[in-house]
């Protein structure tokens, strides 16, 4: 009796692929979990910085982006709208967006107050706390809007309701001069407004997770592709 051996070229090939693809897929995935965890130590650097007023010129930024802001200012309560479409813990509700006219200047910063749930009519409005009239200090975090997430369709926009935001249109609409940046505000006012912007896990977990799964899937790629790099026949 002989033993032969023979390399079946199709099952290798097709492992190997299988192969291929799934170290790619768990590079990727793995290069996003870097990332995000970059990301979230950054902020979390930032956060222990002291934080940069706004004042009445445009503000820079690049450096102000994610980093704890404060401004100095009067409210327009009158100016102030509704962002849609807002999910917190799955209920359905609004970001609250009123300006803030910068103290001593013509400038204005728009202030993302926080978010309130919506009344179970869709024809229905929340009942806002209205912001004092007299000069206030705001603190928040800076942000720098991008992105579709930002911009308003004019054709979606119902009064005081709008879709999305832009800080040009909203410049348009309501006549302000306008800072390049959104003040996300973190007081603590006690006023019903939900002000949960700062995550506090990087989100980095679930991608290694995901990258595990597919390194496993390469390790079993592999043993396919050595299964099949041999074929043993007796004869």
């Amino acid at each position: 009796m002989k033993r032969r051996f023979r390399i079946r070229f199709v099952p290798l090939l097709a492992a190997l692929a299988c192969f291929a693809a799934s170290v790619s897929i768990g590079n990727l995935q793995r290069g996003r979990a870097e990332q995000k965890q970059m990301a979230f130590d950054r902020l979390e650097r930032v956060r222990q910085d002291a934080p940069i007023q706004v004042g009445a010129t445009p503000a820079d930024t690049a450096l102000l982006d994610k980093h704890p802001a404060i401004a100095r200012g009067t409210w327009v309560a009158d100016k102030s709208v509704l962002i849609d479409n807002k999910v917190y813990n799955g209920v359905a509700g609004y970001h609250v967006i009123t300006p803030l006219r910068i103290e001593g200047a013509q400038i204005s910063i728009l202030v993302n107050r926080g978010w309130i749930a919506a009344p179970r009519l869709r024809s229905e409005l929340p009942v806002l706390p209205m912001p004092a009239g007299a000069p206030v200090v705001v603190k928040g975090v800076a942000q720098v809007p991008h992105g579709k997430a930002f911009e308003l369709a004019p054709d979606r926009s119902q009064g005081r309701v709008w879709q999305h935001l832009s800080l040009e249109r909203f410049g348009a609409w309501s006549g302000l001069v306008l800072q390049p940046i959104i003040l996300l505000q973190t007081d603590d006012l006690h006023d019903g407004l939900v002000r949960d912007w700062l995550p506090s896990e990087s989100g980095a977990m679930k991608h290694w997770g995901f990258a595990l799964v597919w390194y496993l899937a390469a390790v079993v790629a592999a043993v396919a592709a050595g299964m099949a790099m041999v074929e043993r026949r007796e004869t």
